[in-house]
């Protein structure tokens, strides 16, 4: 059994595990809400601290731990704490209502950045749905590398916030279900964080979302930016030039090939600006109504089979689908000199190690990449505009911002790990750890 249906056979709605002074995971269980609350009244008539379960209940560590195990969700919460540790991650939030099918996990990575930041939303990371028939293990440890990487992210972007991710499990919800919005709004405003769109979380249920619920929820079609897609794949964008400029001394891409895996929102914008520099433009999608759409507006692109296009021969290759794609097994047979695109952990890997393990695997075969954080910030950076001004958010802010994150500050990581002759994975980590994690390091 996994954790989300333990929880809902002993009764309880919430669970929460939290990294206490030390290192140490504490475990507490809870039945937080009622099966009729009305949250379609959240913003209205509830808000985030009336109470909403007339017979509350809070279970201590032993207590929650035997719970669980008591219902067979005991493996569940060991490979939970594992991950935890692993990541050194700060908090996890799970609440599940289970009459609305809805359950919502807030992974926290860290909140070093944005906790004397004097926001309400000290922490930031997209909010990913996933199918109820998802297993458990794998919504987890989606969760737990995306946080881990908008920690970083937000470090990277000089932004005042820790990271987070926060994952749905619930079948498509209609705009107009204000039940269930309104228990995802509770949840993300209990969770002191910001959210915007991710994969699997229909746009415009993010901007009902910040109409009507809780104006923690960003970057929808009808948000004063508009979405994230156009300053995230502006910032990868600009990275590409700056490493292609690093490893030929120009950053004209004309005449170069590039491999563009995945042609979703970002995937797509990115694929447009490389044919406009004149690169010959290979893209794959499982969607047919995505290769349809990148035929309409990339007319020379070449759309190749998705089982091929990761290993096929091109300048760059740029995953912009899903993570963990480049396994030791990928990697060996990569024919391309540079690895930059907009998916997020790209890299098979569940720690800061086995994340600069591989990425030594890569540089071994004489082609360059670094750390997918430090170019894919320009979603994060637009979010961060519209949560501060709002109607007054300035996309010249955002794109000077992102010149600066993702072209000027990676052409210098490029420069220096020449310099010292080491990755720019391992340099990138070796300035963003003391940043993120001044408790690992005794400052």
């Amino acid at each position: 059994m996994d954790l989300g249906d333990a929880l809902a056979a002993e009764d309880l709605t919430t669970l929460r595990v939290l990294r206490q002074t030390g290192g140490k995971l504490a475990v507490t269980a809870s039945r937080d809400f009622d099966d009729d609350t009305d949250f379609a009244a959240y913003g209205r008539t509830l808000a985030i601290d009336h109470v909403t379960s007339r017979r509350p209940r809070v279970l201590g560590h032993a207590e929650s731990v035997a719970a669980l195990a008591k219902h067979g969700a005991g493996a569940a919460l060991d490979a939970l704490l594992t991950g935890m540790r692993a990541g050194h991650h700060e908090m996890v939030l799970a609440q599940v209502h289970a009459p609305l099918g809805v359950r919502l996990t807030h992974y926290v990575h860290s909140s070093t950045l944005g906790i004397q930041s004097g926001l309400h939303g000290i922490r930031a990371g997209g909010i990913r749905r996933h199918d109820p028939k998802t297993p458990g293990p794998e919504v987890m440890q989606d969760g737990l590398n995306l946080s881990r990487a908008m920690s970083y992210k937000c470090a990277m972007a000089e932004l005042p916030y820790g990271g987070s991710k926060t994952t749905v499990q619930a079948a498509s919800i209609d705009v107009h279900d204000d039940r269930r919005l309104g228990f995802i709004a509770w949840c993300i405003d209990r969770g002191n964080l910001i959210t915007g769109p991710d994969v699997g979380f229909a746009p415009e249920l993010i901007d009902r979302l910040a109409a009507r619920f809780t104006r923690h929820i960003l970057c929808g079609p009808a948000a004063p930016l508009g979405s994230t897609n156009t300053p995230t794949a502006l910032g990868v964008f600009a990275a590409i030039r700056v490493a292609w400029a690093h490893l030929s001394g120009s950053s004209n891409l004309n005449g170069k090939r590039a491999s563009v895996q995945g042609l979703g929102a970002v995937g797509l914008e990115l694929a447009e600006k490389l044919a406009a520099e004149g690169m010959t433009v290979l893209g794959a999608d499982p969607d047919p109504e995505r290769v349809a759409a990148a035929r309409a507006r990339v007319p020379s692109i070449e759309i190749m089979d998705p089982e091929r296009i990761l290993t096929a021969p091109t300048d760059l290759l740029a995953p912009c689908a899903l993570g963990a794609v480049l396994t030791p097994e990928t990697i060996a047979k990569l024919d391309c000199k540079l690895v930059y695109g907009s998916a997020n952990n790209q890299l098979a890997a569940s720690s800061v190690d086995e994340e600069i393990e591989l990425a030594e695997r890569i540089a071994a075969r004489g082609i360059l990449t670094q750390p997918d954080w430090t170019i894919t910030g320009g979603g994060v950076i637009a979010g961060h505009e519209e949560y501060l001004h709002r109607a007054s958010a300035s996309m010249q802010r955002v794109h000077a911002a992102i010149a600066h994150v993702c072209g000027a500050k990676n052409a210098e990581l490029l420069a220096e790990a020449r310099a010292q002759n080491v990755t720019p994975t391992r340099l990138a980590y070796a300035r963003i750890l003391p940043v993120v994690h001044p408790e690992l390091l005794g400052s």
